[in-house]
């Protein structure tokens, strides 16, 4: 069946990997990023603990090597998957080749310290916290004005008594004399 198969097709498969559409989906990619894309020195490899096929590119003859992990769209990818990826290939950077079965392929470049989404809960907590500060707002400002005039009518109550205050006091200074 080899003979008739790219010779990288054969590599690839020889490489450890027992998934068909794994080892597809990474010849797929492999081809992209040689014919296609002309990178140089695109090497493939084989992770036996991570069960991940990716390949080592070079952009250009003198630049660094870059890590991409062809992955079909087929299968789900989770945060957790992600890191542990980062973490076995010990790289701070890789690059995701999605690729799809009409042969589609979609580059995501990741890096370490991506953020976890919230949990759940986490999530219903603050928005109800955000609801309630909201209703809170909306009373306040319901309520400003009635305080404003409550205020005002103290001031002026304060004020009449204290011109109460100020006649008598007059008036007691006026029988005095």
């Amino acid at each position: 069946m080899y003979d008739i198969c790219h010779p990288s097709y054969y590599h690839i498969g020889k490489l450890g990997c027992t998934d068909p559409v794994k080892i597809s989906t990474t010849f797929h990619v492999y081809i992209e990023l040689c014919e296609a894309r002309r990178y140089w020195d695109v090497n493939y490899k084989y992770n036996e603990r991570l069960d991940v096929l990716y390949l080592e590119v070079k952009r250009k003859k003198n630049s660094e090597a870059e890590i991409y992990i062809p992955w079909p769209t087929l299968y789900n990818i989770s945060l957790n998957k992600i890191e542990e990826i980062q973490e076995g290939l010990n790289s701070d950077r890789i690059t995701f080749a999605f690729k799809s079965e009409d042969s589609t392929s979609i580059i995501y470049k990741v890096s370490k310290g991506l953020l976890k989404p919230m949990s759940p809960e986490v999530t219903k907590l603050m928005k109800e916290k955000e609801e309630k500060k909201s209703e809170l707002e909306k009373e306040i400002r319901k309520n400003t004005s009635n305080l404003y005039e409550l205020a005002k009518s103290l001031n002026s109550e304060d004020s009449n008594k204290d011109t109460e205050t100020d006649v008598s006091k007059t008036n007691e200074e006026t029988k005095e004399q």
